[in-house]
């Protein structure tokens, strides 16, 4: 039979009805104040629930689960006697004979269990949203049934979730009072009572209320930890060994086998079935300075690090999954049990440095006091890494740099952004004054976790900075802060080093607001309202929208990084010949910090662009280098913006509140910048603030984002600068830096 408890879960809701007199098929078995049924009307409670006659021991041991135990108690042997339920109904055997009755235990006369806690437990188990179990258990602690919650009504939901904190064996010194609070923080009209509208809102937005009603099993299983393995399919290169069995892995095609994402646990796939599931745990229960080494039989030969220091060979010593340090089984002993968590330590954050979130309630900001978890700042000298990956830069590399990180690190500082976004793990590390952000993708990339952090109200100075792996295709702003144009599968351990040793900076960035004449003329809508990188207008953005248009309506034809580049090289050729953007001084006014600049003084524009770093179109510095007069100044003057005199002196810096106003010829102008055939474009302005306005459509683009504007009225002004990470200067040979310094493409800050 196939039946399960899931399978049932629609019915729970109906059968608390039969509960109530006078109708009600159970009535007869309640109690007179109708909290408890004797052992014949749980049976016919469970043969209704579960549409199966059972076998009488295993209802047995179901009732015998509600009586004469502790709370706590309770729950774990109403947990595995539903385990044995499920397996019976599956065609399984039970996973254990430990509860079953007596002899002495079978006479049920005068045996009576609490209604309440079983209704409430069968429907925390079964696979339904949280909304619809926070709905059953408001009817079954709503004993009159009259839609509220009561002050009686809500002590019981209390105590019951006081018995799940226990059975977890979390700190309850302070939790009581800490419960309280959220219930009456539900009842948002302080009434005193609490309708199922109130009690739903309030429980879907504080969390910590649906752990301790029993929510184990939530979407993103944020507070599961039964130590069960991740498994994937691998490939191995070199002579690996199934933990389970301890023979080889061996398959078509290579070495093959399963291995768990999170502590390299390996095995064939016919073993999995018998593999122990002791995975690492990533949070604690409660905050504590000391972790311990996490062993796991090491599968492949390795050096003890014990003082013997000699080989070990397969399955003779043990590895520590935290600090993969090896050790021979006779030496664990002379190994120190506290994990210093290897090299890799300046970037780990703890397990035991994060615990739920409702348990430190006092010490948390209200603002992220619905999160599962929370973290603090290791006393150590250390910087945690928060790591956000998008798989879909890069190809099939964000995936890969995911599952790496995800074990070099505590799998709960890593998160895919195309699953949860960066809020979580911003939320997460927000109490955290010491650590740093790896942002894995492109520029747009960037820009979304950059917008996140905007709305995360960090203390004084204390808003982490972000480092950056290019996985996209133009990675501009990864170049100027020395990250490299793309990742090209380095080792992330030296990526990870690179980090520890870089250096912070401020980046400006830039408020950028459109306004249309006719809102009847049809456009696209801009794609950010922030300027990180560049914003441009006229001839690169007609490429970069046509880009856009291909990619979107065949998007097989764009799958790597050389086949983007051949594209825009098509397409710029074709921009060329149509000259899409000619006469743009025609169609377009601008004024610099209050005056006007006159674009149609020299040859012909195509295009301008707004520069708030050295880096452009894939390595392009447009605004070329400079060589700093004695009188130069990188601050604003009156009027100085448009002296030809100064702008050919000023420098560019990503962090000195000015932007940087560039006109482009055209197309051909653009790959001549890119091949170092000429120095920079045309120099129009270094300002403060800009204000546009357009008399036609233009093709535009921020951050290598495009979309066709109809005419409207731009304005441009400081937002605010954000700290970031600048990558160590990499030492090169006198022909590499000659070679570099030859091409306009030179991305120094």
């Amino acid at each position: 039979m196939e039946t399960t408890i899931a399978d049932s879960s629609h019915k729970l809701v109906d059968l608390l009805g039969e509960f109530q007199p006078p109708d009600g098929i159970f009535v007869k078995h309640l109690s007179e104040d109708q909290q408890t049924i004797d052992f014949e009307g749980f049976q016919h409670f469970v043969v209704v629930y579960f549409g199966a006659d059972l076998p009488t021991d295993l209802v047995e041991q179901l009732f015998l689960s509600f009586s004469k135990q502790s709370k706590e108690r309770r729950l774990s042997s109403f947990e595995e006697a539903i385990t044995n339920v499920r397996n019976k109904l599956n065609g399984l055997n039970p996973i254990s004979e430990r509860l079953k009755p007596s002899a002495e235990e079978k006479s049920y006369e005068g045996v009576r269990i609490p209604l309440k806690p079983l209704v409430c437990y069968l429907s925390l188990l079964e696979a339904a949203s949280p909304e619809n179990k926070l709905e059953v258990v408001f009817h079954v602690y709503d004993s009159d049934a009259n839609g509220f919650l009561d002050k009686a009504e809500i002590e019981g939901i209390i105590e019951q979730m006081m018995t799940v904190a226990r059975y977890q064996h979390w700190d309850t010194i302070e939790l009581e009072p800490i419960i309280r609070q959220m219930m009456s923080d539900i009842d948002l009209d302080s009434d005193g009572i609490v309708s199922l509208e109130e009690w739903k809102r309030g429980g879907l937005t504080t969390i910590p209320l649906l752990v301790l009603l029993g929510f184990d099993t939530l979407q993103l299983d944020d507070l599961k930890e039964d130590g069960a393995h991740v498994w994937r399919l691998r490939h191995f290169s070199k002579p690996t060994y199934c933990n389970v069995c301890c023979s080889a892995l061996v398959g078509w095609g290579g070495k093959q086998g399963l291995s768990c994402g999170l502590c390299k646990y390996t095995a064939h796939e016919r073993c999995v079935r018998n593999a122990t599931n002791r995975c690492i745990r990533t949070f604690s229960a409660r905050q504590c300075e000391r972790l311990s080494h996490h062993w796991i039989d090491a599968n492949a030969p390795s050096k003890c690090a014990a003082k013997c220091g000699s080989s070990i060979a397969v399955f003779q010593g043990k590895r520590c999954r935290w600090c993969n340090r090896h050790a021979h089984n006779k030496c664990l002993p002379s190994i120190s049990d506290a994990c210093d968590m290897g090299e890799l330590k300046y970037h780990i954050l703890p397990p035991t440095h994060i615990f739920p979130a409702f348990l430190e309630r006092k010490n948390v900001k209200q603002q992220h006091v619905s999160n599962l978890l929370q973290a603090v700042q290791p006393r150590n000298n250390t910087r945690p890494l928060l790591v956000f990956v998008n798989p879909k830069s890069g190809g099939r590399q964000g995936v890969r740099v995911l599952r790496k990180f995800e074990y070099m690190l505590n799998p709960r500082q890593v998160y895919d952004l195309s699953k949860v976004g960066p809020e979580p793990g911003l939320n997460l590390f927000a109490n955290i004054p010491n650590c740093n952000v790896l942002v894995c993708g492109g520029d747009g990339t960037i820009g979304w976790v950059l917008d996140a952090m905007d709305k995360i109200e960090y203390l004084p100075n204390k808003r982490p900075p972000v480092a950056i792996l290019p996985l996209g295709t133009g990675n501009d702003l990864a170049r100027c802060l020395r990250w490299g144009g793309g990742y090209e599968n380095e080792n992330l351990i030296k990526i990870l080093h690179n980090i520890e040793k870089s250096t912070p900076i401020y980046m400006d960035r830039w408020q950028i607001k459109i306004e249309q004449k006719k809102k009847s003329d049809k456009g696209d809508p801009p794609p950010y309202n922030i300027i990180n990188n560049y914003f441009s207008i006229g001839v690169d953005a007609s490429i970069a929208h046509r880009f856009h248009v291909m990619r979107e309506k065949y998007p097989e034809k764009f799958n790597s990084r050389m086949r983007n580049k051949l594209w825009y090289f098509e397409l710029g050729t074709t921009e060329t010949l149509s000259s899409t953007c000619k006469n743009l001084h025609e169609q377009i006014d601008i004024l610099c910090d209050g005056e006007t600049i006159d674009l149609g003084q020299g040859s012909t524009l195509e295009g301008i662009a707004l520069l708030n770093i050295t880096s452009i179109y894939g390595g392009s510095n447009l605004w070329g280098t400079s060589r700093k007069s004695s009188g130069a100044s990188r601050f604003p003057m009156p009027f100085a913006s448009t002296s030809n005199g100064h702008l050919s002196s000023r420098v560019q810096d990503i962090g000195d509140k000015l932007v940087e106003v560039v006109g482009l010829e055209s197309a051909i102008q653009m790959g001549q910048i890119k091949a170092g055939v000429r120095a920079a474009a045309r120099r129009l302005s270094q300002c403060s603030t800009v204000v546009i306005q357009t008399h036609k459509a233009f093709p535009m683009q921020i951050d290598g984002e495009p979309w066709m504007q109809p005419p409207c009225i731009i304005q441009i002004t400081h937002k605010n600068q954000v700290p970031m990470l600048i990558g160590q200067t990499k030492t090169t040979s006198s022909w590499n830096l000659l070679k570099k310094n030859s091409t306009a493409s030179t991305t120094s800050l």
